[in-house]
C-alpha cells in the first residue's frame, strides 16, 4: 500500500539538512515524525496507510544523505543501487523499525576495486550513521550497508543459492532480502528480483518459507489469559510477523511482484482463499493499529518504542477483536500447514 505525495509526513528536519558537516536538523527529525503519526492516528488514518508514510519518510531521508553523501565525496566511481530490506523495502514501518539496507554495485576493473570499495564504504558510514543520528536504530543482526556492500553479480550468487540450496540458515539471510527495492543510484537491479520471483514457484523455497511462517507463532493459551493484570503480548510475534511471512510466502507462489503485505495477499489467487486473504489483510490492519498507538505513547513518554502491549488495558471490544486476530493467524498457519505438508501448528 502507497501514499501520494499528498499523505507524505512533511519531515522539516530532512530538508533542512544540507550538509553532512552540519546534521543538527536531524536531531529534531524522531519528534516530528512522532508528531506527524500522531496527528494521522488522532484524525482516524488508516493505519496501513501511517507505515507506509513513515516508511516514506524514512525513504526520502536515505535518499537524501545519499545525495549529500555523493557531494560530499564525488561522483561514485561505479554504478551502484542502495538497497532497502526488510520493512523498508516493503514501505511498511513503525516507530521501532530498524535500519535495513545494503549496497549493490557495478564490478568495476581489478585496478578500480580498491577505490570502489573505499567509496561504498564511506558512502555507507554517512548514510547509516545519519540514519542513526535521525532515530532509526541499527539493525541488530547487521544487515546494513555498512555490513552489506557486494558487487551484484555476488548478490545474483548469492540469491541463486538460497533458492537453490533453501536450508534454514540460508534462508534467515534471503528473509531479510525477499522484499529488496532500490531506492537511490542507476544500477539496474532486475536480475535480483528475477529471482526472487523464480525462488517463489520453486517447491522447497516454498516449504522453507512456509516453516519459517509457522515459527512465528503466540505461545499456547495467550488467547485465554488476555485480561489478566500485568500479562503483556508481543504483537509482532504471532501477529504481524507471521502475516507479513504468509503473506510473502503466498505472494510469491501466486507469482506476485507486490511487495507490501497488503498487496502480496490481494495476488493470492489459488494459494489462498479470498476470505483467508481478506480475514489476515484485516487482522493485519487492526495489529498494527494496536502497535502504532502503543509506540506512540511510549515514545511521547521518553521510552524506547517495543511491541509489547498490555491486552488488560484495551476496552473489552478491542480485545475481542485481538482474540479474532489472533485466531485469523492461527487458522491461516493451519491452513499453509496443510498445504505445504508441514506439521500442523502446536
Amino acid at each position: 500500500m502507497g501514499t501520494s505525495p499528498d499523505d507524505q509526513p512533511s519531515m522539516e528536519a530532512v530538508d533542512a539538512v544540507t550538509d553532512l558537516r552540519h546534521l543538527e536538523p536531524l536531531d529534531r527529525y524522531r519528534g516530528q515524525l512522532l508528531d506527524a503519526v500522531g496527528r494521522r492516528l488522532a484524525d482516524g488514518d488508516d493505519a496501513l496507510v501511517v507505515t507506509a508514510a513513515i516508511a516514506e519518510a524514512n525513504t526520502a531521508l536515505t535518499r537524501r544523505l545519499l545525495t549529500l553523501g555523493e557531494v560530499h565525496l564525488g561522483p561514485p566511481p561505479c554504478r551502484y543501487a542502495w538497497l532497502l530490506l526488510g520493512s523498508q523495502g516493503r514501505g511498511e514501518q513503525l516507530l521501532s523499525s530498524d535500519q535495513d539496507n545494503a549496497i549493490a554495485y557495478e564490478s568495476p576493473g581489478p585496478s578500480d576495486e580498491a577505490a570502489a570499495g573505499e567509496y561504498l564504504g564511506a558512502l555507507a558510514d554517512l548514510v547509516v550513521g545519519g540514519l542513526y543520528r535521525a532515530g532509526l536504530p541499527r539493525c541488530a543482526g547487521g544487515y546494513m550497508a555498512t555490513n552489506w556492500r557486494r558487487p551484484l553479480a555476488e548478490f545474483r550468487r548469492l540469491f541463486h543459492g538460497w533458492i537453490e540450496e533453501p536450508e534454514p540458515g540460508a534462508l534467515m539471510q534471503a528473509e531479510v532480502f525477499l522484499d529488496v527495492r532500490a531506492c537511490h543510484g542507476d544500477l539496474p537491479i532486475d536480475d535480483l528480483e528475477h529471482l526472487l520471483h523464480l525462488g517463489g514457484t520453486r517447491g522447497s523455497f516454498q516449504v522453507q518459507m512456509a516453516r519459517a511462517a509457522l515459527a512465528f507463532r503466540i505461545p499456547p493459551n495467550t488467547l485465554g489469559r488476555l485480561r489478566s493484570p500485568g500479562a503483556s503480548l508481543d504483537l509482532k510475534r504471532g501477529g504481524t510477523a507471521a502475516i507479513v511471512l504468509l503473506a510473502r510466502l503466498h505472494g510469491l507462489a501466486a507469482g506476485s511482484s507486490a511487495r507490501s503485505t497488503v498487496l502480496r495477499l490481494r495476488a493470492v489467487d489459488g494459494t489462498l482463499s479470498p476470505p483467508d486473504a481478506r480475514d489476515l489483510t484485516d487482522a493485519y490492519r487492526f495489529l498494527t493499529g494496536l502497535q502504532l498507538r502503543h509506540q506512540v505513547e511510549q515514545v511521547a513518554g521518553g521510552l524506547t518504542a517495543d511491541n509489547l502491549l498490555r491486552p488488560d488495558r484495551l476496552t473489552s471490544a478491542e480485545r475481542k477483536q485481538l482474540r479474532t486476530a489472533l485466531h485469523v493467524v492461527r487458522d491461516v498457519q493451519e491452513v499453509t500447514a496443510r498445504r505445504f505438508a508441514l506439521q500442523t501448528v502446536t
